[in-house]
């Protein structure tokens, strides 16, 4: 057992997703294979199944780039003073957490889990996301309250986790990127959790053993999320869990 087993929630989740996709999938000899693996994920659409394939992907290959950042901050792991190397950084950060945000929504768009709508414009909200479209994708044609409002990102304002901009009217903001990730992180979990419980839930309505498997796994990633201190070993199945009462 390895008691310093770190792997972020978010990963654990998309672990769990993906463990159950393939116990699913392995047990298929019919053909043709798509519609059936829809059939049984309770899916909607036939390309469902190249949708979830594609998002888990995206979920665990942005947590990479996430995990990178919360250790080396924007400077890297050698600490010299580089701005080409901090520029791909922060361009690569923002625009990982909303390939991350889409692949999530993605994810409760096709276990259609409830209120939708609301959990978009939570996420879209996030301070988080404003800097992407502000720094990563919309610098120059930045809508604000739907003017155009072109941003500026001095090099000499890229000091580590801090950003600052400033845009065509004189405002000046600052962005305190690892704050705001941790932020976003919160949320994230949050909704993968309730995705990943539903996803179970749906899948395995009648699941028995199995089910309660895959729900003890996921209610470990919960106590996790609320605070609880839990061991994991090696192959992602939490040993113990101690929960703090405040």
């Amino acid at each position: 057992m390895n008691l310093m087993n770190k792997k972020s929630l978010i990963y654990r989740c998309e672990q769990i997703i993906r463990d159950l996709a393939n116990d699913i999938a392995g047990s298929i000899h019919d053909k043709p294979f798509k519609e059936t693996v829809i059939k049984k994920l309770k899916f909607s659409k036939l390309d469902d199944w190249n949708v979830l394939c594609s998002l888990m992907d995206v979920l665990s290959d942005t947590e990479l780039a996430k995990e990178n950042f919360l250790k080396y901050s924007l400077t890297g792991p050698t600490k010299i003073l580089d701005y080409g190397e901090q520029y791909l950084r922060l361009y690569g950060l923002v625009n990982a957490i909303y390939l991350q945000k889409s692949a999530l929504i993605s994810f409760i768009e096709l276990v259609k889990l409830r209120g939708k709508k609301e959990i978009i414009n939570k996420i879209e909200s996030l301070k988080l996301i404003e800097l992407r479209h502000v720094v990563g994708a919309h610098t120059i044609d930045f809508l604000d309250n739907g003017t155009r409002n072109p941003h500026q990102l001095q090099r000499a304002m890229l000091e580590g986790r801090i950003i600052k901009t400033s845009d065509s009217r004189g405002n000046f903001k600052e962005y305190d990127l690892k704050e705001l990730l941790l932020e976003y992180n919160q949320l994230a979990e949050k909704l993968i959790i309730e995705a990943t419980n539903q996803f179970i839930k749906t899948v395995l309505k009648n699941g028995g053993k199995r089910k309660e498997k895959y729900l003890e796994r996921l209610d470990a990633v919960k106590s996790a999320h609320n605070g609880a201190i839990v061991i994991w070993n090696e192959e992602g199945t939490e040993q113990f869990i101690v929960r703090i009462v405040k």
